[in-house]
């Protein structure tokens, strides 16, 4: 590499962005740059005159996250607000999951850009949990984490010996040629994996700094002044039967066609102000972190009950106020401070057994009201093009500690109720921001690629069902087509691997899934910091398009942490429910087909195992478009199957299973 390529790279490497002016690359790396200006543009995206598009087609630099996969490749996550880069397994480099790197952006392939990565900036992981095996009579460690899909080699192999789970830190990885060197730390006992993974894999923590906890316990006065008193407004909230935080409140009145809808918030500025000790803890962890037997708190424990709108206490709180008229648009918004009190705490399947008549209760005219607008928001939402999606989760029940029994959770009706109020809270809140023009945190969803949907339209043409168009509204109607049939789970599972994930970010843009222009995140200010901060801007308080950047890219990534953690530690323990069950035989659906096996769906945990070919029927299996055919057996997406376990690790998340037969759909 020349003189004017590293200027370039380091250049890049401590820009905010991954563009950089050609005035500046001129200051920092010489005159001679001018004369080499063909070279510059294949090697970095010149801002000239302010135009950062000047050369939309040429290969760049670009700053982000790598996004790690077990098959060896992996995406770039820009730190920017550019699409995500697919990285092919010969072009990660020494990359790890998780890392902050440096790749060339090269072309786009069916849709998407693909890249690879010619630096590391920054590692993620200092330190690593795996387990030590042999591999061609040496020792080496493979980690817990198998998005990273390499061996390491390791130091002080006396300490170790085939089987250990232990601790490690990493010490180098400078070419991919060489495996990647760690240093043992400590061994881990099985029984106190789960701790360790929690801890090293995703950064959380129970404790808070007794400096946070002190000034968590002082005593605070509100100020009343200016605050609207709605404590006569009949209110009630709507959660889980086990919620540890209460966010929000809602009231509703109607009069004639309109519906009077109040959604009040926790009033956190309040009392977490800027830039406090409290505050900065919040930002670090970015968000409250739910685990099936354990809680992460944003805030603190005590404050977060004190700053919950419970049942019976009287509480300061943002209040929205909307009106809607008969067909569910809004003609008229209000944000103000208040005083509520909530008059009942409802949780999702009592206020189901209200509406569905099984119980009564002084406040049922309420509860019929709200449904009577969520319905009406619906179909609303569904004109619109709103994505609504199976929601497919688990139930995790513990006795003493230990798992009890597992089961998908309830779809029910109360919940969407909350859903769509809040949602509507959130889009008011943004459209507010933006009309005043003050920089704000928004929440995007980006449109999925095309040719992901074109594969999605197949799948459905080759189950027998008839997709329209890749257009949403086609999509949103052919969600709601069909709901109940044999086939959602499956294609609800294939739809969601075409979606992007959802993120924060320090501008206006649209919200692909609900189908909204402006959307952001206020609803949840105590267990989720951006939340917090659009609270505070709405009332006046004063941010930086820098401060915003960075509060929005850290809280994406602590929020994806936390999904990530949610969904191991699921696995983790439905996997271990299963080893000890493992004798039984479970029912499943096929949910994806590959040259060595199948992958299946289990009813009955909502997660999937592999079956390879060589646990299936004898045959000479080979890939036909949605199915995996032989000449006498035939494998395809959407079928029903029985199988037994062949193998599971829990502490890799790995789930092999063994054919037992079809089951025939009865129509």
């Amino acid at each position: 590499m020349n003189q004017i390529d590293k200027c370039i790279m380091e250049a890049l490497r401590k820009s905010s962005s991954p563009y950089v002016s050609f005035k500046s690359l001129r200051i920092k790396c010489g005159k001679n740059v001018k004369s080499k200006l063909t070279d510059l543009e294949k090697k970095a995206r010149i801002v000239s005159k302010g135009k950062k598009y000047a050369l939309p087609e040429r290969v760049s630099y670009v700053k982000g996250i790598f996004d790690g996969k077990k098959g060896g490749y992996g995406f770039l996550m820009p730190d920017n607000d550019m699409e995500d880069i697919f990285i092919p397994p010969n072009a990660t480099y020494t990359a790890l999951n998780g890392d902050l790197v440096l790749a060339e952006k090269e072309k786009k392939s069916r849709g998407r850009w693909t890249g690879r990565v010619v630096s590391i900036i920054q590692r993620k992981r200092k330190l690593l949990v795996g387990q030590i095996i042999r591999v061609d009579e040496e020792l080496i460690f493979e980690p817990q984490d198998r998005n990273i899909p390499y061996y390491f080699e390791i130091q002080d192999k006396r300490k170790v010996k085939e089987g250990d789970w232990v601790l490690v830190k990493f010490v180098k990885w400078t070419t991919p040629l060489l495996s990647p060197l760690v240093k043992f730390v400590s061994s881990v006992s099985k029984d106190n994996l789960y701790d360790i993974i929690v801890k090293q894999e995703y950064n959380l923590k129970h404790e808070f700094p007794s400096i946070v906890l002190n000034k968590s316990t002082e005593a605070y006065s509100i100020d009343t002044t200016g605050r609207e008193n709605l404590t006569g407004l009949t209110t009630i909230t709507i959660d889980p039967p086990d919620a540890l935080d209460f966010d929000d409140a809602v009231s509703i009145k109607k009069e004639k066609n309109n519906y009077h809808l109040w959604v009040h918030i926790a009033d956190v500025p309040s009392i977490v102000k800027k830039n406090s000790v409290v505050d900065e803890e919040a930002y670090d962890r970015g968000c409250t972190t739910y685990l099936p037997n354990d809680t992460y708190f944003m805030l603190p424990e005590e404050l977060t009950n004190r700053l919950s709108l419970r049942e019976g206490k009287k509480r300061p709180s943002t209040s929205v106020h909307i009106v809607f008229n008969a067909h569910g648009k809004p003609t008229r918004k209000e944000f103000f401070k208040s005083i509520i009190s909530s008059d009942k705490r409802f949780n999702y399947q009592e206020t189901q057994d209200v509406l569905d008549g099984k119980t009564t209760s002084p406040f049922d005219g309420d509860l019929k009201e709200m449904s009577e607008l969520a319905n009406i928001l619906t179909a609303r939402r569904e004109r619109m093009g709103y994505l609504d999606f199976a929601t497919n989760e688990v139930e995790i029940k513990f006795k003493d500690s230990k798992i009890a029994g597992i089961s998908p959770k309830k779809d029910l009706w109360s919940h969407r109720i909350i859903e769509k109020f809040m949602v509507s809270a959130n889009e008011a809140v943004a459209e507010q921001l933006h009309m005043k023009k003050t920089p704000a945190i928004y929440r995007t969803h980006e449109e999925p690629d095309i040719e992901q949907l074109i594969r999605f339209k197949e799948l459905a043409k080759y189950l027998g069902l008839n997709l329209k168009s890749t257009r949403r509204k086609d999509i949103a109607l052919f969600l709601t087509e069909i709901k109940g049939t044999p086939h959602e789970r499956t294609l609800n599972y294939e739809l969601l691997r075409c979606m992007k994930r959802a993120r924060y970010i320090a501008q206006a843009e649209p919200h692909y899934g609900l189908a909204s222009e402006l959307y952001t995140h206020f609803t949840s200010p105590i267990r989720r910091y951006p939340d917090l901060v659009v609270q505070r801007i709405l009332f006046g308080e004063k941010y930086s398009e820098k401060e915003l950047k960075e509060i929005a890219d850290h809280s994406t990534e602590r929020e994806w942490k936390a999904d990530e953690a949610e969904r191991e530690i699921t696995k983790f323990y439905i996997l271990r429910y299963i080893e000890e069950n493992k004798w039984q035989e479970y029912r499943g659906t096929v949910v994806d087909v590959a040259p060595n096996g199948i992958r299946v769906e289990l009813d009955e945990f909502l997660i999937s195992g592999f079956i390879p070919i060589k646990l299936m029927p004898p045959d000479n299996y080979k890939i036909k478009k949605q199915s995996l055919s032989g000449r006498q057996h035939s494998f395809k997406i959407g079928e029903l199957l029985l199988s037994r376990v062949y193998t599971v690790s829990p502490e890799t998340g790995e789930l092999i299973l063994d054919y037992s037969g079809k089951i025939k759909k009865v129509n």
